[in-house]
């Protein structure tokens, strides 16, 4: 368990650095350590990092829950803040201590769904669609805690409805060298379609295989939104920013900081910006895809009724 990657601050979470939304993610499997990011060592499997845990006095790899992580929670820094700001409680007072674990998931893609509050297009896994087939998605594995876990589903919004949690087949995780069922976040929310292009937009920071959709980074595609949607002189109006090449940046610069003043403070973000999510909200809601990965999951009995108690891993991934 020696080797630092670095310290996680140095890979920008999403959520104060809304440009790189989802944020990148270490090549390897890795162990978030308090503020440090260390990689797992290879050719052990996943037995070595089992007895670690346990000799610490933590839950060991069977008693954890695997959350598949396809866009933001792929990021160690973004994992970090939630830990903070969602008062991640560490079994016995010990260290934050989260495995991530390289994964992939067949026929998935990772699109465009809305406008978050905090400056960015925010992703949703899009399965059962045909701009996923063939889709090789490269994706990581959480393995939580109890309390990770609350933290996690806290996070993205499971007790106000925003996501629900699901059962998601089919994801094999590279260092067992086996397929799980992994918990995952769905949206209640439909997918964007852009009318240039006919379909919903990709993450070009969120590798795949045989993508079918166009892929762009968030400063882009937070740039097509606003354009097709013609609403960069309101834009500009409301938040004061001027139009230029730069106005998607500074555009999510000026969303996150307002998101986080109204965090702080308790108090309401200035009027432009509740202005802008109102409009840009509603005009990507005018054209989205039909169907919803929740509803296609739903039909196969694979929404999870208690999300704050999900079945452990047991001996799926130790030999």
């Amino acid at each position: 368990m020696s080797g630092v990657l670095g310290v996680v601050e140095g890979w920008r979470a999403a959520r104060r650095f809304p440009e790189t939304y989802p944020g990148e993610c270490p090549a390897y499997d890795y162990l978030l350590w308090n503020d440090s990011v260390r990689p797992l060592p290879e050719g052990e499997g996943l037995g070595g990092l089992d007895a670690h845990l346990k000799g610490l006095g933590l839950p060991g790899v069977a008693e954890r829950v695997p959350v598949l992580a396809y866009g933001a929670n792929r990021n160690p820094a973004t994992l970090h803040v939630k830990m903070g700001d969602y008062r991640y409680r560490a079994p016995f007072g010990r260290d934050v201590c989260l495995p991530v674990l390289r994964a992939t998931l067949a026929d998935a893609e990772v699109v465009a769904c809305g406008l978050h509050g905090q400056g960015y297009l925010y992703g949703e896994l899009l399965l059962d669609s045909p701009h996923a087939d063939g889709v090789v998605l490269e994706a990581r594995v959480c393995l939580a805690d109890a309390d990770q876990l609350r933290v996690l589903n806290d996070s993205e919004g499971i007790r106000e409805g925003h996501y629900r949690l699901v059962r998601v087949p089919g994801v094999r995780v590279e260092a067992a060298g086996v397929e799980i069922s992994a918990v995952a976040y769905a949206a209640d929310a439909h997918v964007w379609v852009s009318p240039v292009h006919e379909s919903p937009l990709g993450f070009d920071t969120v590798p795949a295989l045989g993508r079918r959709v166009p892929s762009l980074n968030a400063t882009e595609g937070l740039d097509h939104v606003i354009t097709v949607l013609g609403l960069r002189e309101d834009v500009c109006r409301w938040t004061g920013l001027d139009d230029t090449g730069s106005l998607a940046a500074e555009l999510a610069k000026y969303l996150n900081g307002q998101w986080w003043y109204a965090r702080h403070t308790g108090r309401e973000p200035i009027a432009g910006y509740g202005r802008v999510l109102g409009a840009v909200r509603e005009g990507m809601a005018g054209r989205t895809l039909r169907s919803r990965t929740f509803d296609s999951l739903a039909e196969r009995g694979l929404v999870i009724g208690d999300a704050y108690a999900p079945e452990p891993l047991g001996g799926v991934l130790l030999p």
